[in-house]
């Protein structure tokens, strides 16, 4: 079973945060390994290698946090049927094509 990741921005990072993915820098090089825990000091370092977000697995965040996150990640899929369907011709069957999407969209999966 694969561990759950977490796109975080730097400002929200905290040491003991374990990355999932390989952070790299512009030209490709590892910067830091996948599994590596996050301490001050690398994610003060941040900065300088212009980093906005990290991969970080979703156990090393909060429940909270990533309850948030969760929610705000739902709605914006819900947000975004509206660009999906604005060309959409009115009627039944598109109505009901959107109630099942957006059901989709709002299940935990």
């Amino acid at each position: 079973m694969s561990k759950k990741h977490h796109f975080i921005p730097v400002s929200k990072l905290r040491a003991g945060m374990i990355l999932s993915e390989n952070l790299l820098d512009k030209l490709g090089h590892i910067l830091l390994p996948s599994g590596t825990e996050l301490t001050e000091n690398t994610i003060k370092a941040m900065a300088h290698h212009e980093v906005h977000q990290l991969a970080v697995f979703s156990d090393s965040i909060d429940d909270d946090e990533n309850d948030n996150s969760d929610i705000e990640l739902q709605q914006k899929k819900i947000a975004k049927l509206g660009a999906i369907f604005r060309h959409a011709p009115v009627g039944e069957p598109t109505d009901m094509l959107k109630m099942y999407v957006e059901k989709y969209r709002r299940s935990k999966t």
